[in-house]
Order: structure tokens, then sequence, then C-alpha cells
């Protein structure tokens, strides 16, 4: 719960899963955070494989917003510092729902 926000949600390199009424956590490798095209599909396809129902996160691109859409996965804006200090952000209601992408289109991916 100490690690750091990463600010782009398709290319984070992990993802903690917490369940908000246990409080029990997991970190999971991200299978997009080095995928050359499509970062975002395999991401969100590996959130509703576990059963995700919201994603905190600093931001999120245009493709990883569309692809979510057709979930029942919320996107929730405004993290940042570690896990834990945006989970209670989130519990207090200080993170705001996504209507829109936060970045420009491409802006997240990473050039190597």
């Amino acid at each position: 719960m100490d690690a750091e926000i990463e600010s782009r949600f398709s290319r984070t390199p992990f993802f903690v899963i917490v369940d908000t009424e246990t409080g029990e956590f997991e970190a999971f490798k991200n299978p997009g955070a080095s995928a050359r095209d499509a970062a975002c599909v395999k991401a969100v396809k590996f959130l509703v494989d576990q059963g995700v129902k919201g994603v905190l996160t600093g931001n999120i691109g245009h493709n990883a917003f569309v692809t979510i859409q057709d979930t029942p996965i919320r996107i929730y804006l405004g993290a940042t510092g570690t896990v834990g200090k945006t989970l209670e952000s989130f519990k207090k209601r200080k993170l705001f729902r996504a209507k829109e992408p936060s970045v420009g289109f491409k802006e997240g991916h990473r050039k190597e």
C-alpha cells in the first residue's frame, strides 16, 4: 500500500486490486505495461477477468477510456501519492468519476 501511483493507467507496471470490504489486497503485473500495441485492451481485459469494479488512476487516455466503456468498470481520476493514500481519498469521495479521457490521444505511449 506504500507503492506510488503510476499516473498512466495502461502503462502502469502493476495493478493493486483491493477488496474494499475486507481491506485485503494483491499486486499483479499489468499484462499491457510492456505491450507494443493495444496496452489498454490487455490491461482492461485483465481487470475485467479479475472482477474489478472500479479503477483509481491519475490519468486515462482515449483508447483505454473507450475500451472500459464497454465493461462494468468505473474510472475515477485524481489518484496521486501512494496506493494507500489514494484509497483513502476514494473512500472520502475526493476522486471524481471520469466522463472523458484525461489526456490526449497516444499521450501515455512510451517512446522506446
